[in-house]
């Protein structure tokens, strides 16, 4: 690892999104959003779904992740997601239906409570899309 560089990792179920030595990462945190500079802290978070960025060499490079774990040990981040993308690669007529089904779902009431807590779910991580895609 180069010195002054944290070593990233992101991982979803499906692939390895990123592996690359960055200057600064930024999570969205259960607790809040957090940023994560050289010799930070050892930490261990739940994501909530948002942005997550990161600065390499000038460059800032934003993914969207929904759920998921973050920790931080000697200059290593480790992103565990539900799901990533690359804010450009976001199809947001998609995130728009996922936004109406999880409302439409919502809207009956009456639901149990696993049931709420999904439909929960991908309301916010469709509302995350939409925040971080452009028009």
């Amino acid at each position: 690892m180069a010195d002054g560089k944290l070593q990233l990792s992101i991982v979803t179920p499906e692939q390895n999104m990123v592996t690359d030595e960055v200057d600064q990462v930024n999570v969205p945190g259960t607790e809040g959003d957090m940023g994560i500079l050289l010799d930070h802290a050892p930490l261990f978070s739940t994501l909530r779904p948002g942005e997550l960025s990161y600065e390499k060499d000038g460059q800032t490079v934003s993914l969207v992740v929904s759920d998921g774990y973050v920790e931080v040990t000697a200059n290593r981040v480790t992103v565990l997601a539900e799901t990533a993308e690359y804010s450009g690669d976001i199809d947001r007529s998609r995130a728009e239906e996922a936004k109406r089904k999880a409302e439409a779902i919502l809207a009956k009431g009456d639901l149990a409570e696993e049931e709420l807590r999904e439909a929960q779910k991908k309301l916010f991580r469709a509302i995350a899309r939409l925040e971080h895609t452009s028009e």
